[in-house]
């Protein structure tokens, strides 16, 4: 698959992806082909309403008319290369898209409701030190439709309810470096799913950042802190050197949110590095002029990085929970799920080559 959503057939002819083109585009791609308006509404909600996955299924077209989509359209689900399940209930896709990479997508049961935290990259290039996918590397961006098929593919599961999902862009990639295919995904996705339920989350992209407060509909925003200063942020997150925290704190500020909306902060602690109750001082002083609330992310470690990188230990965790409380922030403590079948934050990999691995160690302690 290009990055236009185009997929090959067996004659080397491309065809494009129906998958994730919002009405607009869609009604653009199919007008040579239909003549009449409602067949768009038709194909739309066959798509992610029903759930079809071969053009052949959409019974309420007529033959000729399906025959002849499927010269120039495809339906372009990924392969489900391999579907792990948690003690706690957590499930994780491995899906192999058409052109061999593969992405991770996990599915977290909550009750009545469920979170699914969607992959927006094939890899990552920021090389977060907390983050498996980074040791891993870069990968291409996702195209709209293999960010929509990551939904529609967990959509099949027998207890999915689209009433009661959440979306998090927190999976493999930074999405605000793919923001095109993302805007689009978006505006397919909330069509059927509040953007109120939908967060989007980036390491601090600032000129994407700006990008979406410019969108008439936003969804939330979630900011990746995890160090309440530039030495610390910097030594684990390398795109701080480019948007250091002054710059990032600026373009929040901007930033429009509606009334009762508050920005995330999600802050990995740990153990020895960022968990000492003036860390969580400097933490709510750098955001005390903000509509936000912090979500506290105790460190999942993973055999791919440093033996360093551990959580503190849950007394601690629950201090610096309370001492951000005492400062007038809202704090609350992500609960560790998935973390068997490698399906807790930060443990994300790509598995269709060699890791790159990071560059240098440059952790603070």
């Amino acid at each position: 698959m290009n990055s236009n959503g185009n997929v090959g057939n067996a004659g080397g002819e491309q065809r494009q992806d129906l998958l994730g083109l919002p009405r607009r585009k869609l009604a653009a791609a199919l007008e040579p082909f239909v003549d009449r308006p409602y067949r768009v509404e038709q194909i739309f909600r066959a798509l992610y309403e029903r759930g079809v996955t071969q053009l052949d299924s959409m019974t309420e077209l007529g033959k000729d008319l399906r025959q002849h989509l499927g010269t120039a359209f495809t339906i372009a689900m990924p392969e489900v290369a391999t579907h792990s399940v948690s003690e706690d209930g957590t499930e994780k896709y491995l899906f192999r898209l058409s052109d061999g990479a593969t992405i991770e997508t996990v599915d977290i049961p909550e009750g009545r409701r469920r979170t699914l935290c969607v992959s927006s990259q094939a890899g990552c290039a920021l090389a977060c030190r907390f983050c498996v996918t980074g040791f891993w590397g870069g990968g291409r961006n996702l195209t709209a439709g293999e960010i929509v098929a990551q939904v529609l593919a967990a959509q099949q599961g027998p207890d999915f309810r689209i009433e009661g999902v959440n979306i998090v862009f927190m999976g493999m990639g930074e999405p605000l470096l793919n923001l095109d295919a993302l805007g689009d995904a978006l505006e397919v996705l909330t069509e059927r799913i509040s953007r109120r339920r939908i967060t989007v989350s980036t390491a601090g992209v600032i000129p994407g950042i700006e990008a979406m407060a410019r969108w008439a509909k936003r969804p939330r925003l979630a900011i990746s802190l995890h160090a309440p200063d530039d030495e610390r942020r910097t030594s684990i997150m390398p795109i701080n050197q480019r948007y250091p925290l002054k710059e990032l704190m600026e373009a929040l500020h901007r930033y429009p949110t509606e009334p009762r909306e508050r920005i995330t902060f999600e802050y990995i602690l740990i153990d020895g590095f960022n968990d000492a109750r003036a860390d969580a001082d400097a933490v709510a002083k750098l955001i005390r002029d903000l509509p936000a609330k912090v979500n506290l992310i105790p460190m999942n470690p993973d055999p791919a990085l440093d033996p360093k990188l551990k959580p503190p230990p849950a007394t601690r965790v629950e201090a610096f929970r309370r001492r951000l409380i005492s400062r007038g922030l809202t704090a609350t403590v992500r609960k560790r799920k998935g973390d068997d079948v490698s399906a807790a934050c930060g443990q994300l990999r790509a598995t269709d080559r060699e890791p790159r691995g990071f560059r240098r160690s440059n952790l603070r302690f």
